[in-house]
């Protein structure tokens, strides 16, 4: 049979089946939606570098399928406006001409885009002009569920202008809006008329001010980005009732945790779950203020993650927790690297010292692949670790819940081999270095 006649034979594949089959030919990279920001997957920024490496690789694998033929390009060409990430300031005004002539044309690509960082990291001398055409952008968007900001380029202001808030249109789904830092944050009486316009918002940047006596409805908050309060500053929480709030980011800064009277005992009654982050060691006194309020106001909570700067620092404070949390998290920022001698010191003092303080743990959990990454690059300290962990009855888990095990290697098979060996009466040592 000729070729040309056994095409004409092959039964036409509904239009449905080919999203599917070119959906699983781009997802090298799944872009993280609103259904995957819980409290434990948006601890830290999204945007790595390994992130970004693996949205490049997917975003040519979508390009090379759209310019197969025009059907492909109809089908396919949703995809790459899913989630933009705007890197650099040259990049925003195609896109904006892109996305308006798309619109005369009546190919609505704009209503495709769920997520939008802002992330300019090169320096402008027109950051009007720039911020301008990111107001442009953003009125061709009205599905967008997720906002960030993290603009590192210098000559940026501090300050938003109005029309950017403004031009959002997608006050029906946007459900998620943070600032990374602390460049191009909105001045208080817009950011107050943004809110007032976008009831539906459920992960909340609280690190901004609002205006005295806001008339705000924010029922549906239930993650909450905050730090503490000093006297006079008027936050979302300190002025809105949130009680749907269930999980909060709070940023300790040096210095002024103490004067922070406010956030626990307004809040506290709803979360279940809060992250501390501390990147400068605070003073001790002021961090026993801090956990003195939390074990009075947070008589819900379950799960509280720490997160610092090295694997140091885990070591410069022990907390005394609330009887009711079973979970302690741990993120270290720079945690790709750690020694044989760290993991030991970590698993045989560290953690058994956290555990003694808190009965009530039954879960560790190391929220940062990389982290988890490093302590698996430690097999032998690693498995003797463990352990230690599990004589205490402690579950070591990664992000995913997952138990954390050392990798196969010829020195956790010997130590493995000679436990095996042992007589009941007799016990690994625990403390005998790694060879």
């Amino acid at each position: 049979m000729a070729a040309k006649e056994l095409y004409h034979e092959i039964p036409e594949i509904p239009e449905e089946i080919w999203v599917i089959v070119l959906r699983q030919a781009t997802l090298d990279y799944e872009f993280p939606s609103l259904s995957k920001l819980t409290f434990e997957s948006i601890g830290t920024q999204w945007s790595t570098s390994e992130h970004l490496r693996s949205l490049r690789k997917c975003l040519i694998t979508k390009r090379n399928i759209v310019r197969v033929c025009k059907a492909w390009y109809a089908l396919a060409c949703p995809f790459l406006y899913e989630y933009i990430i705007l890197g650099r300031n040259r990049v925003l005004a195609p896109l904006s001409e892109g996305l308006s002539r798309a619109a005369l044309e009546n190919r609505q690509v704009g209503q495709c885009t769920e997520r939008l960082d802002v992330q300019m990291r090169d320096a402008t001398q027109a950051p009007e002009t720039v911020l301008a055409t990111l107001a442009d952008i953003l009125t061709y968007l009205p599905n967008l569920c997720i906002l960030t900001f993290s603009i590192t380029g210098r000559g940026f202001s501090s300050s938003l202008p109005n029309v950017v808030l403004n031009s959002i249109t997608s006050s029906g789904s946007l459900k998620y809006v943070q600032w990374y830092n602390s460049v191009a944050k909105p001045l208080p009486h817009p950011w107050t008329v943004f809110l007032q316009r976008h009831p539906k918002i459920e992960v909340l940047d609280g690190g901004l001010e609002v205006t005295l006596n806001a008339q705000i409805n924010l029922d549906a908050v239930k993650i909450l980005r905050g730090f503490p309060i000093m006297a006079g500053l008027r936050t979302v929480w300190s002025e809105v009732d949130l009680p749907a709030i269930r999980s909060m980011f709070y940023d300790v800064t040096y210095g002024v945790l103490p004067k922070d009277a406010v956030t626990f005992s307004r809040l506290g009654q709803y979360l279940t779950e809060i992250q501390l982050s501390f990147l400068v060691i605070p003073r001790v006194a002021h961090l026993n203020a801090a956990f003195a309020r939390i074990r009075a106001g947070c008589t819900r909570l379950t799960q509280l993650v720490l997160l610092v700067r090295s694997w140091f620092m885990l070591g410069s404070y022990t907390p005394n927790l609330p009887p009711t949390v079973h979970t302690l998290g741990i993120r270290v920022v720079d945690g790709r690297r750690v020694s044989a001698a760290s993991v030991k010191r970590l698993f045989t003092a560290l953690l058994p010292f956290y555990v003694t303080r808190n009965p009530a743990l039954e879960t560790i959990k190391f929220m940062e692949t990389s982290n988890t990454q490093a302590l698996r690059s430690r097999p032998i300290s690693l498995w003797r670790g463990l352990r230690v962990m599990e004589k205490l009855g402690v579950a070591v888990q990664d992000l995913d819940g997952r138990l954390i095990v050392p990798p196969s290697c010829p020195g956790v098979v010997r130590l493995q081999q000679e436990l095996g060996k042992l007589s009941s009466t007799t016990t690994l040592d625990i403390f005998h270095p790694a060879p």
